[in-house]
């Protein structure tokens, strides 16, 4: 454990600074809006750990007692499909937390709005751990798809994401498509006229705030997030293309600080910030790996 002490506080009190402290802003989650939501309320406070996810695979092959068959309008008897489902575990089993704790002496010494900034940057801190380990994951994450298109540290091309798009279009994915690149990846599709032009065709001047945090812009058929949270290749990123479908989240208990007073160890005011969730792909080949720079 550490403790802030005296020392690691010296900068922060008043004496030192005044009581305004500028601070680097970090964007909220970025992936995790763009998952499928559906099982959430499945998995509320008190229903357990897992949701089990039917892959209703037997909504295929209707069967046609009519032209073609002899039997329409022949009172032939109906064929009845078993409903046994395969079916993926959506589990809760992340719990995220940043904590820290303070000398009640020193507390009292703080500039005013200094622990709140820094009981907001744990809700920061939880929520790019989570979005890179969205990212990196390789079972559940972007790094489990199983396709894979592009190259590592090589410029995204027109081909590359025309590949994609084929991929996606061949399952026919029908929710939202999303795709995130790095910064040097946006670089890359910046390069393409043709993409640079698509990317701020219906910004009139301004993006749209409703696509959420990182949107650049749309690029054929996907909405683009720019993201430094991507896992590292041998030299490039690993980036994605997604329909929302392919990987399902769920929180149950949403990101909440709670703070208390620890007299046994020396009267410290401490705080914990902190969430559970979990996801899982569902339909990976709604998903693909896309290297770049």
């Amino acid at each position: 454990m550490a403790d802030m002490t005296a020392t690691t506080m010296a900068n922060w009190i008043p004496k030192v600074y005044s009581a305004k402290a500028s601070v680097t802003y970090r964007a909220r989650t970025m992936f995790v809006p763009l998952l499928d939501h559906t099982w959430e309320p499945e998995l509320g406070v008190g229903r357990g750990d897992t949701v089990n996810i039917p892959f209703f695979s037997q909504n295929n092959s209707p069967r046609n007692r009519g032209a073609g068959t002899g039997t329409f309008g022949t009172g032939a008897a109906i064929t009845f499909d078993a409903t046994t489902e395969d079916k993926a575990q959506l589990v809760v089993d992340r719990f995220y937390y940043k904590a820290f704790r303070q000398p009640v002496e020193s507390q009292a010494q703080l500039m005013s709005n200094y622990t709140i900034m820094l009981i907001e940057g744990q809700g920061d801190a939880i929520r790019l751990q989570i979005d890179a380990d969205i990212a990196a994951d390789n079972t559940n994450g972007f790094d489990a798809f199983t396709t894979a298109v592009g190259a590592d540290n090589v410029d995204l091309t027109e081909d590359v994401l025309l590949t994609v798009q084929t991929s996606l279009n061949g399952q026919n994915t029908r929710k939202k498509r999303n795709l995130a690149v790095s910064p040097a990846g946006h670089s890359s599709l910046m390069k393409i006229e043709a993409f640079r032009n698509q990317l701020y065709a219906g910004a009139m001047g301004n993006l749209d705030g409703a696509k959420g945090q990182g949107y650049v812009g749309q690029v054929l058929s996907f909405d683009t997030y720019m993201s430094n949270n991507l896992e590292a290749g041998t030299a490039g990123k690993k980036g994605a293309a997604w329909d929302t479908e392919a990987i399902a989240f769920a929180e149950q208990l949403s990101l909440k600080t709670l703070n208390d007073m620890n007299l046994e160890d020396g009267v410290f005011e401490q705080w914990v910030t902190f969430n559970t969730c979990g996801f899982k792909i569902v339909k990976n080949a709604f998903g693909n790996e896309v290297d770049m720079k």
